[in-house]
């Protein structure tokens, strides 16, 4: 199956053991991303560094770092990540999520078989301290019309696995 990356933008106020937990989820995907683009968004805690540099000596050939010397903000540092991804499709995760093993390939397997789509997404799960502990499912619209209603509110899309064109566009502007 076809390669993928993983921007991924971290700023001081994360989580160290979510931010481990993300990564890690990525890495335990059936069909694992090429690369991995954590953007620093700005200076890091000691702990966050620790976590990176821990991936890093792990996975050199999987971890990319790009470093912003200033907090500009999740969209401008995922966009700074996109422009640092190697192949056009991107797997869209926060330093506080976690995949399930077969995300990925499931979302690959959707842009094969259908080489128009663009953006493919899902329903998530939420929670708060353990990934046991569900709190509630956060449903998406999966036909067009439903989709063009709900973009007008909110992105109607859950991070979702997309060509880097259709990222750039969708980070910047919903």
């Amino acid at each position: 199956m076809g390669k993928y990356s993983v921007p991924m933008s971290v700023y001081h106020k994360e989580n160290p053991d979510f931010f481990r937990q993300s990564v890690e989820s990525m890495l335990n995907q059936t069909v694992m991303p090429d690369e991995i683009v954590v953007v620093k968004d700005g200076p890091l805690t000691d702990s966050l560094e620790m976590v990176i540099n821990d991936f890093v000596e792990q996975h050199p050939d999987i971890l990319k770092v790009v470093s912003i010397e200033k907090n500009v903000g999740l969209g401008v540092a995922l966009n700074v990540g996109l422009q640092h991804c190697r192949n056009e499709l991107v797997a869209r995760m926060d330093t506080d999520d976690v995949s399930v093993p077969e995300r990925c390939e499931k979302q690959l397997r959707a842009f094969y078989d259908n080489p128009e789509l663009a953006v493919f997404g899902g329903a998530i799960a939420e929670f708060t301290q353990s990934i046991e502990d569900v709190i509630g499912i956060r449903p998406v619209p999966t036909c067009d019309s439903a989709i063009k209603r709900l973009i007008k509110r909110r992105c109607p899309f859950n991070h979702q696995f997309t060509a880097k064109k259709t990222a750039t566009y969708l980070e910047t502007y919903i």
